[in-house]
């Protein structure tokens, strides 16, 4: 930031504030941006903190022009009005002298008018850059403040979004518990299953061994046969099966881990537009706390009238 420049008026030296002092501006495309590191936004407010002090200044100094001017009015239109008869004297050198005072006090006010001129117009000039630096302070807050709703809208849809995910991911995990107990059903009928295939090939191997030509162990041996040949399609059909239930279960693990690692990162950007929203707010409300007391400080006080003899004033157009 450039240094003050003084100017000097006469008796008066006031401040004009540097014509290319500017606002670092942001800004935002259809897509709301996020600033990038916390030491930008810090230097923003530092600078806008600083201007602040400055138009104060001016202000200060405007005020000081006021009064001094309405000081010096006075001094040449004095307030009771009433005016004073001198006898002139008739002595040649008291009457020259007289001369010289007059031409004397002549010149000391068309000075003053060209001094009061002249302060108008900085008045003027300052008055200008005065508004200006009010009219970017307000752009400068509502940008914070429609960045501060975008960030908070932004982190209204990731919460939406987590909620969801969170729904969908206990309704996997209890899918997951049910095929467990699917397959753990299935692997116990297998065993059974296995079981009477021992017994069955047991028994057929007895029947055989005997070779008795009794046909009744014909018959039974014929339905053993049948009920073997029948549970070892079972046991095929539930090893197709189990094997189909194991590789859902793992796809179904796999789609667990992925929305538990999409909830950490979901969590992750939440925290980090939370912190975001946090410093934008603590930032809106201290420059709403500046620029409000800043504004407090410009109302001047209302020169003096007099009932004689009007008091000059600073006019802005």
């Amino acid at each position: 930031m450039s240094k003050f420049k003084p100017v000097c008026i006469g008796v008066y030296v006031i401040s004009e504030l540097p014509l290319t002092n500017r606002i670092p501006q942001l800004y935002c495309t259809g897509v709301p941006r996020v600033p990038q590191t916390e030491k930008e936004n810090t230097s923003s407010v530092k600078m806008l903190t600083d201007e602040v002090s400055q138009i104060q200044e001016v202000r200060y100094c405007l005020k000081t022009l006021r009064e001094q001017m309405a000081t010096r009015q006075n001094n040449k239109f004095p307030a009771n009005g009433y005016k004073v008869s001198v006898t002139l004297p008739t002595n040649p050198a008291i009457v020259t002298n007289c001369k010289i005072v007059g031409t004397e006090s002549e010149t000391n006010v068309r000075e003053n008018s060209e001094d009061s001129a002249k302060i108008r117009e900085v008045s003027k000039r300052l008055y200008a850059q005065l508004k200006e630096s009010e009219k970017r302070h307000k752009e400068e807050r509502d940008r914070m403040q429609a960045e501060s709703d975008e960030f908070s809208r932004r982190l209204d849809e990731q919460s939406k979004h987590l909620q969801w995910v969170e729904g969908e991911a206990g309704e996997r995990g209890q899918k997951v518990e049910e095929l467990q107990r699917l397959l753990g059903g299935m692997e116990l009928e297998g065993a059974v299953l296995r079981g009477k295939i021992a017994a069955s090939e047991a028994e057929l191997l007895q029947l055989r061994a005997a070779k008795e030509g009794v046909q009744e162990k014909k018959q039974r041996t014929e339905e053993l046969e049948k009920e073997l040949a029948v549970l070892k399609e079972k046991i095929h059909h539930l090893d197709d099966m189990l094997k189909s239930q194991q590789r859902k279960v793992r796809h179904m693990i796999e789609q667990l881990q992925n929305s538990r690692t999409v909830i950490q990162e979901r969590e992750r950007v939440i925290r980090d537009l939370e912190e975001k929203v946090a410093f934008l707010e603590a930032e809106n409300t201290e420059m709403r706390d500046q620029i409000e007391y800043f504004l407090e400080g410009q109302k001047p006080a209302s020169p003096p009238t007099k009932e004689c003899k009007p008091t000059p004033q600073i006019i802005y157009r």
